[in-house]
């Protein structure tokens, strides 16, 4: 038996560009693209740019610990 379609929720809001979300998180659009490259926020490469929904950038700001120590490339403390 061939499987039914079932549609795609509607989003019903415009998707954010990558430098929006990041400034909804006030990071570095680079820093962003980290997180999104570690799965560790959702998004879409739509049209060759990053989109986001507005609940990603909610989602991810919920599921961060309270307190995140960052090391930079060379095992630094910020």
């Amino acid at each position: 038996m061939p499987k039914e379609k079932v549609a795609p929720k509607s989003i019903g809001e415009p998707l954010l560009t990558l430098r929006e979300a990041a400034e909804v998180l006030r990071l570095n659009p680079r820093t962003l693209r980290e997180y999104v490259s570690r799965g560790e926020l959702e998004g879409r490469i739509i049209g060759r740019r990053w989109r986001f929904r507005h609940v990603d950038p909610d989602t991810f700001f919920e599921d961060a610990p309270r307190e995140w120590d960052f090391y930079g490339k060379d095992g630094h403390r910020d």
